[in-house]
């Protein structure tokens, strides 16, 4: 589908091999292609992503847009789309924002997966948990058999803690 008049705020940019990956606020007309992206993505997704199955439909998906929109009025999550070549192929988000931590979290096209998107995206996205919100340190927790995801956190400077009370494993970073 690709921009058509939309023009997002733009929080950061890449290029990673033959893709242009930006980072931007989410908006409502970005729903149909990230529920595209869902849907394509499901089954792989419902492995890892407790809410996969729950976004059923293109107004699911603007539901949760407009809810991500308000919890960053409230200051309780940071949340951004990840377009790939101008589409939206993904999240990232800061969730349980309060002043001293965030949770990170994310979810990407299997499309654009081991391409090294996600890492980048995370490392984006820690620089700004820790210089522009201040915040003393992140988690991240994966489901114990995601080790692509489990990856991403190494790569992007977490340490492993070990597994919590839900039976995923936690990583930090400080």
């Amino acid at each position: 589908m690709g921009r058509l008049h939309n023009y997002p705020f733009v929080l950061h940019n890449f290029k990673t091999g033959k893709h242009e990956v930006e980072l931007v606020l989410p908006e409502t007309w970005q729903a149909k292609d990230l529920f595209d992206q869902l849907q394509k993505n499901l089954v792989e997704f419902s492995k890892w992503l407790v809410w996969a199955n729950k976004i059923d439909s293109v107004q699911k998906e603007v539901d949760s847009i407009k809810q991500f929109q308000q919890k960053m009025v409230d200051g309780t999550a940071f949340n951004l789309v990840i377009l790939v070549d101008e589409t939206p192929a993904g999240m990232i988000d800061l969730h349980y924002l309060n002043h001293d931590s965030g949770e990170v979290g994310y979810w990407l096209s299997n499309d654009f997966q081991h391409l090294g998107i996600m890492t980048k995206c995370v490392e984006f996205l820690n620089k700004y948990a820790f210089e522009q919100l201040k915040l003393k340190y992140l988690i991240l927790r994966t489901h114990p058999w995601n080790f692509a995801s489990q990856n991403v956190a190494k790569r992007s400077g977490f340490e492993y803690q070990g597994i919590d009370d839900n039976g995923h494993k936690k990583f930090i970073k400080k």
